[in-house]
């Protein structure tokens, strides 16, 4: 049975080409009695592969040759799977801070562009911090306060979707390769980057909503270890900010092969550490009363902006991107 049989749209899509993982998500519309609109909309489909291509990028500029191979037979499979499950799909490639950063990211740039039909729409830190914003609004409405999404490449922050937002050169990835492994190191960049981040003390006292497989992956953590049922989505895990810097200090200093056991994906154990630090440096320089953590971000940001705008309901044939279905050629 196709996912599109039982709709009256069509899925939407986004291929989410990230510093750590590439991800395709498909959302059907289920319901029709939702308000607002995007909650009739619901995930049906989710595929990723880890290719660390944020991986070397802060030392040498490029991604490295193996990820970038292995994050284009990741897209033509992504595709594949697009042909057989949903061919009508209304598809988005994003690209984040690794395509925006790399030196050799039109091998990629390229293949997306024969899969899909048009090259990936590259976003800015600030396009970012907005749709992560607008994603925590997937799962909760109206949520206030500061929002913060933490990547392999970068950090975006902001207080709202009409509110400030910046992207900062702090995500994990970067933040390891940079400090050389050194923690001490890697908190010295974490208070130069967020000193003059002014915005930040205006949300003392509010929730700080966390974004991203790095915060997904610690809420888990401490979940584990208090004994605590692990659901399959952490959405909404609420913790009181002391608990959390706490916890946070507890991840910055054990060494990574004791946690990564823990982990769904133990090679995030490496990295783990750093978005500790970056947790408690948030927690400490907003004056944030709790910090909840979101299963939701820049997909689900895109999929509130595309109903808000009506994009859904286009003729097929005027949408950005269209799946190529002829088979690419190899390299």
């Amino acid at each position: 049975m196709l996912i599109s049989d039982h709709s009256d749209y069509p899925p939407l899509g986004v291929l989410d080409i990230g510093s750590n993982t590439v991800r395709l998500v498909l959302f059907r519309r289920l319901s029709n009695d939702q308000e607002p609109e995007w909650a009739n909309w619901y995930e049906v489909f989710n595929i990723r592969e880890a290719c660390a291509l944020g991986e070397g990028l802060a030392t040498t500029g490029a991604m490295k040759a193996a990820n970038l191979a292995h994050a284009v037979r990741a897209i033509r499979d992504f595709r594949r799977a697009l042909v057989t499950e949903a061919p009508d799909a209304h598809i988005d490639v994003l690209a984040t801070a690794a395509v925006r950063d790399a030196t050799n990211a039109g091998r990629l740039i390229q293949a997306i562009n024969r899969a899909f039909g048009a090259p990936p729409r590259v976003l800015t830190g600030e396009e970012e911090a907005r749709y992560a914003t607008l994603g925590v609004n997937y799962g909760l409405k109206d949520a206030t306060g500061l929002f913060a999404d933490l990547g392999g490449g970068s950090l975006e922050l902001s207080l709202g979707e009409d509110g400030p937002l910046t992207s900062l050169p702090i995500g994990v990835v970067r933040l390891r390769e940079t400090a050389q492994d050194k923690r001490g190191k890697a908190r010295k960049t974490i208070i130069k980057a967020l000193k003059n981040i002014r915005f930040l003390k205006r949300a003392r006292g509010e929730t700080l909503h966390l974004v991203g497989g790095s915060w997904r992956h610690f809420a888990a953590l401490h979940r584990r270890l208090e004994n605590e049922p692990i659901p399959l989505l952490i959405e909404g895990y609420v913790l009181p900010s002391r608990t959390a810097r706490r916890f946070a200090r507890k991840v910055v200093r054990e060494k990574s092969h004791r946690i990564a056991p823990y982990l769904r994906r133990p090679d995030r154990a490496k990295t783990l550490p750093y978005a500790a630090m970056v947790l408690r440096r948030l927690i400490r320089q907003s004056g944030v009363k709790r910090v909840r953590f979101s299963q939701y971000g820049i997909r689900e940001g895109l999929l509130v902006e595309w109903l808000r705008s009506g994009n859904h309901q286009q003729p097929k044939d005027d949408r950005q991107f269209m799946l190529n279905l002829d088979e690419p050629n190899a390299d």
